[in-house]
């Protein structure tokens, strides 16, 4: 082999290890992520116009797996203002004439109807009485320093009622911004106590002994975390596992205040469940943060090198996969700051490809079905809001039939698609130059929807595409793409 040969050589591995670094590859993907929806105004039902069942109905020809709801204590307990605890009140028994639980059991029984799988995440905050200091409470919710024994008590009623009904449980929506538990510590390190963690870390294992008990059969399957992006996720990851800000377990006094004294228990973590939205749902897949401590989509390996250290520290029994519960970019219209009804579809797609590539997401998540009417919520909707009257933007094809495509040169490029529900099925991959889309290829997906081919031609990267597939109600095609750069997560 002569000198100019092996540079030659030498070159080429090089810049086929860049390009596995720059997308992962097939062979490291997550071939069998569950695709998960919430929409709790239009599936719990008398938050809006729609029928439960018929979007129930609606998600299932949209291809979806699962449906995430949020129980939740003050909202299920029919006097949350209430200051001291009513006598004779079991708190654990979800008949207890205290309780209404009968928008949550239609929800499930609908999804279970639909051959849909439900993620329950059971959260505070809880009625007054059940914070460490009540008189804290000023208004409805109040979420000063629940009680983790009451808490436990309100998630065995839930686990008792739903035992065998529920895929996996969260454990308490979003405990690192205030509108959901207080106090928070927002200066992480420096020798301050974590507040939210220390706190999360309690209610935590109090819900998990209770589903343990009383669902033993999802026992492995209590997610941890239910984090919001913003207000320092990774430091109530770190402080709820008793590790410090450099991932150094807590010692001493500081080791006491988090409840992390002694030998701290491993936890037995089914899942690390998080909400990667953008500030305000707002940016790109790629969108850059400047916070070290924030959790949006484009710095997922920051959570993976928090599971890493905590494995090795023995502080959760196993690599805990990523489940992404909640999660969906906001569109203009109807939002003033949203992006582009046809940047939102494709925003999600290339969402779903970034994911596709990393093989510890197990769950990847849209919110909601519909947009809410208020503007001053999320819009991240894949259809308007009824009273709007503009029906599905472009996002409902998108979901429905996901695609991504990828310019490798001139002459090739990668094709990304996923076809909702999950199952064995042809799709068609069509281009066009310019003029009509004529078909390219017809490729098999895997067991769960999913394909990742390379196409070759002239100009190939230059072209427009689209798939179409065969659904039960007919053919339907997917949204139109350009080849765009590698998907990459940011360091």
């Amino acid at each position: 082999m002569t000198p100019t040969t092996s540079l030659r050589l030498l070159a080429i591995c090089l810049l086929a290890a860049f390009a596995a670094l720059a997308v992962p590859s097939a062979a490291s993907a997550s071939k069998s992520q569950l695709s998960l929806i919430q929409d709790d105004r239009e599936l719990l039902g008398g938050l809006s116009g729609q029928d439960p069942a018929t979007s129930m109905a609606e998600l299932k020809r949209l291809g979806v797996d699962a449906i995430r709801t949020n129980t939740i204590f003050y909202k299920i307990y029919k006097n949350p203002e209430q200051r001291q605890r009513p006598a004779g009140f079991d708190a654990s028994n979800s008949n207890d004439p205290r309780y209404d639980f009968s928008r949550t059991d239609r929800l499930v029984r609908l999804a279970r109807q639909n051959g849909i799988k439900v993620v329950m995440t059971i959260s505070g905050p809880g009625p007054h009485f059940t914070s460490e200091q009540p008189s804290k409470c000023r208004a409805v919710p109040c979420t000063f320093r629940p009680k983790p024994k009451d808490f436990g008590q309100f998630v065995a009623a839930a686990a008792k009622r739903y035992r065998g009904q529920v895929t996996y449980y969260g454990v308490w929506n979003e405990p690192n911004i205030n509108i959901w538990l207080t106090p928070q510590q927002k200066r992480p390190g420096g020798g301050r106590v974590q507040t939210e963690g220390a706190i999360y870390r309690k209610l935590w294992i109090a819900a998990y002994k209770a589903i343990a008990k009383n669902d033993p059969g999802r026992r492995n399957r209590v997610l941890f975390g239910e984090t919001a992006a913003i207000g320092e996720p990774l430091s109530l990851f770190r402080s709820a596992l008793c590790l410090d800000e450099k991932g150094k377990p807590f010692k001493g006094s500081l080791a006491r205040k988090h409840g992390c004294g002694g030998r701290p228990a491993k936890l037995n973590i089914g899942g690390f469940a998080i909400h990667p939205y953008n500030f305000g749902g707002y940016g790109t897949p790629r969108s850059k943060v400047a916070r070290s401590t924030a959790l949006p989509i484009a710095y997922t390996p920051r959570l993976h090198k928090v599971i890493d250290i905590a494995r090795r520290r023995g502080r959760i029994t196993r690599r805990a996969p990523i489940f992404v519960t909640e999660f969906g970019f906001q569109s203009k219209p109807p939002d003033r700051f949203g992006a582009s009804l046809r940047n939102q579809a494709q925003f999600i797609n290339e969402s779903d490809r970034l994911f596709y590539g990393d093989p510890r997401v197990a769950m990847v998540s849209q919110y909601e079905l519909a947009d809410e009417p208020a503007l001053d919520r999320f819009n991240t909707g894949l259809r308007f809001a009824e009273s709007r009257g503009r029906g599905m933007k472009p996002a409902y094809a998108a979901y429905r039939l996901p695609l991504v495509v990828t310019r490798r040169s001139a002459r090739v490029v990668e094709v990304y698609g996923q076809v909702r529900p999950g199952g064995s099925s042809t799709v068609q991959i069509q281009s066009s130059a310019g003029g009509r889309f004529t078909a390219v290829r017809n490729v098999k997906t895997n067991g769960r929807g999913f394909f990742v081919v390379t196409v070759r031609g002239s100009r190939a990267a230059a072209k427009r595409y689209r798939l179409s597939a065969q659904g039960p109600e007919g053919l339907f095609t997917s949204r139109v793409a350009r080849a765009g750069k590698p998907l990459r997560y940011r360091r």
